[in-house]
């Protein structure tokens, strides 16, 4: 009976993942229950998350043709299934990730520093427990101070107890805690999480200093596109102009500043030899 109620779930677990846009995995491993909650509800109407058991999971992916994406698989999975693709919900769940302290045996994902400055400390034991963790520190005006910055965990390594201790005495949360996607899938090919992981704003400065570079080039080598002929057009219409009203060429476009420069030597004229 219960072989027949999780080969029935695997079934309808298939069925869902081949009517998906985007099919992705996460871990959960990390998050609590009740954060956990609040982004699944937080991605209503967005994408649906169902927590399987990995095996089921795998099977599933396997009776719907994905079994690419099982190598992407979490070690505590849940399966996501959505209509965004696979970059704006990568995307979405990154939004939602939140900071968490660090605690003894957690594993840093980059270089965990604590800067140098005042710590808001009082004297006291605490300078004892970020000395034992590696971190230069004295009592300086009322309060415990960092003398310089100290990376106390490298990217990779292990967290230890003192330096664990260390930072949630300082107040410094090195970690992020969310659901985290492995690996996705849409339109036939997967996508790992080093793809996934894109930082907007660089691309967007990227592409704004491109785009100032190609037109500084473009505009110097006199090379006749869109966006350089229009403000070389504009640059020779503004000489153009200069030029007719210092020679005083009558055309339609210079008789007015003509007139009125003309006006205005004749009020000056006017006024030296003591006109009325």
């Amino acid at each position: 009976m219960v072989k027949e109620i999780k080969a029935k779930m695997v079934e309808e677990i298939a069925k869902k993942i081949k009517g998906a846009k985007t099919v992705a995995i996460a871990n959960i491993g990390r998050i609590p229950s009740k954060q956990f909650q609040e982004i699944r509800k937080g991605l209503r109407g967005k994408a649906e998350i169902k927590v399987v058991k990995k095996r089921m999971l795998i099977r599933a992916l396997e009776k719907a043709n994905l079994k690419e994406l099982t190598e992407k698989m979490a070690d505590q999975p849940a399966l996501i299934i959505s209509e965004l693709n696979p970059f704006e919900l990568f995307r979405e769940m990154k939004a939602r990730r939140s900071p968490m302290p660090a605690k003894p045996g957690m594993i840093a994902e980059k270089d965990i520093v604590v800067p140098a400055g005042g710590t808001g400390l009082p004297p006291g034991p605490a300078i004892g427990d970020l000395q034992m963790a590696g971190i230069p520190a004295k009592i300086e005006k009322g309060q415990i101070v960092v003398l310089k910055e100290k990376v106390v965990t490298k990217a990779g390594e292990e967290v230890t107890p003192a330096v664990a201790n260390a930072l949630n005495k300082i107040g410094i949360t090195p970690f992020e805690v969310g659901l985290e996607i492995t690996g996705a899938w849409e339109a036939g090919l997967i996508f790992g999480r080093d793809v996934l992981d894109i930082d907007y704003d660089r691309i967007r400065n990227d592409i704004a200093s491109a785009s100032e570079s190609a037109f500084n080039l473009a505009y110097h080598a006199g090379y006749p596109v869109k966006e350089v002929i229009e403000v070389k057009l504009t640059e020779a219409s503004g000489k153009a102009m200069n030029l007719a009203l210092n020679i005083d060429w009558v055309s339609k476009d210079t008789i007015k500043q003509i007139i009125s420069k003309a006006h205005a030597h004749a009020l000056a004229l006017n006024a030296r030899v003591g006109g009325g």
